[in-house]
């Protein structure tokens, strides 16, 4: 395939931007700003609408806290 300048520039934007998602994702991982699996830690379970099926330590402390409010 011959190489001309408009491939040329049209593959270093694609490079750029994957660069960008693969470094971001990377930054946020890193800074503990998001899990890769499950839920973060700074989101709430009470309004998730998995809650009742979820089986994270999150959801299950919830539920819990949920029961003994309720029989409070």
């Amino acid at each position: 395939m011959e190489t001309n300048r408009r491939n040329f520039f049209r593959k270093i934007g694609q490079l750029t931007c994957l660069s960008a998602l693969v470094g971001g994702t990377a930054y946020l991982y890193a800074e503990d700003r998001i899990q890769l699996r499950g839920c973060s830690g700074n989101q709430f379970c009470k309004n998730c609408q998995k809650m009742d099926t979820c089986v994270l330590d999150p959801a299950k402390e919830q539920r819990e806290s949920d029961q003994v409010n309720r029989a409070l």
